[in-house]
């Protein structure tokens, strides 16, 4: 019985003595196969302890797929070998340039932005019966104000996309300019004037129930005589010009009854020897001058009669260079300005009034 056992411990000893000796054989050659290579995955570089004879088969243990622009150096079919460096690249990636994209992205900004804006000052002026008609001085010089306006400005780096007022803020207030103009009438009488006055007024004269004084409307009548012009025409004009108003300004640059611009004072005093626009003598004197002047013109420029009346009007409102370039060259014959004094003038041959 002993030696049953012993032969059985014996047997025991034997076959564990085998398992050991393959088990470590196994062990041997797994070692034997076991490799450490370099991976360069992208940039991202490990060293990696494998058991893989080729590269693809690397790539599968390791769950690494790859798409159609991956590289794989040295190629998928490769052996895997112990100090090997495996790389997985791709040109798409390398080409990639983190910097290029920032330079290029162009976020768009709201910002609040002030601006300062001027105000312009205005001009008025200012009537002084005290100060002889013609007479002008500035009593206050102008400023000019300020505001800040907010506004909403989106933009990008490059540019602005949108830019919107959100409020507005006076700074400081404009001032005007304010000018002083005389008004005082000191009655003059140039030879012209004085002649006229002494004309007698023959039968073909006609009182209208207008607000210009007799005296005024007689020597009108003999203004148009003496200038070859329409009387009731010449009435029209006034009416239009200054609602025969002898004190009217127009800013201080046109004055009296037929609003002779102060720019002309000086030709017209040295032909006609006027010294006051705001005389209503003087001033007649002056219209009725300007308007037989651009009747004469209008002669030479067409030979019907009533465009030549349509001519000399809208020459005496717009300036005969100013009216023939801008609109008779261009067949524009009538304008606002003349059917306005045609109309007035209708009205007083049919109706004796305006």
């Amino acid at each position: 019985m002993e030696e049953d056992k012993a032969f059985i411990v014996r047997k025991i000893l034997t076959v564990v003595s085998l398992v050991l000796i393959f088990a470590t054989a196994g062990l041997l050659a797994i070692t034997t196969q076991l490799k450490t290579i370099t991976f360069n995955y992208y940039g991202d570089v490990k060293s990696v302890k494998t058991l893989a004879s080729s590269v693809d088969a690397f790539l599968l243990q390791n769950s690494i797929y790859l798409n159609d622009n991956a590289i794989v150096e040295p190629s998928e079919k490769s052996r895997v070998v112990n100090g090997m460096t495996l790389t997985v690249y791709s040109n798409e990636q390398e080409a990639f340039d983190i910097d290029s994209v920032r330079e290029s992205y162009a976020p768009i900004i709201a910002s609040v932005k002030e601006e300062i804006e001027t105000i312009p000052f205005e001009e008025e002026t200012v009537n002084n019966e005290e100060r002889d008609s013609g007479d002008t001085e500035v009593i206050q010089e102008g400023v000019e104000g300020s505001k800040s306006i907010s506004y909403i400005v989106k933009s990008t780096k490059d540019k602005v996309i949108q830019k919107n007022e959100i409020g507005t803020e006076i700074l400081a207030e404009a001032q005007n300019r304010v000018v002083e103009v005389g008004t005082k009438v000191t009655v003059s009488r140039s030879d012209i004037v004085t002649s006229i006055s002494t004309d007698v007024v023959d039968g073909g004269f006609t009182q209208y129930n207008i607000s210009l004084p007799l005296e005024y409307q007689q020597y009108a009548y003999n203004l148009c005589k003496r200038y070859g012009i329409d009387y009731p025409m010449f009435i029209a004009l006034m009416y239009t010009e200054s609602g025969f108003n002898p004190n009217a300004s127009n800013g201080g640059m046109y004055l009296g009854l037929c609003q002779i611009g102060i720019s002309n004072f000086s030709n017209l005093s040295s032909k006609l020897g006027i010294t006051n626009l705001y005389d209503p003598y003087d001033n007649m004197t002056a219209g009725a001058y300007m308007l037989s002047t651009y009747m004469s013109i209008a002669t030479t420029r067409t030979s019907d009669y009533q465009t030549q009346i349509v001519y000399a009007l809208n020459s005496y409102n717009m300036g005969e260079n100013g009216y023939y370039n801008s609109c008779f060259s261009q067949g524009i014959i009538d304008r606002a300005y003349s059917n306005k004094i045609l109309s007035h003038r209708e009205n007083l041959i049919n109706t004796g009034s305006i």
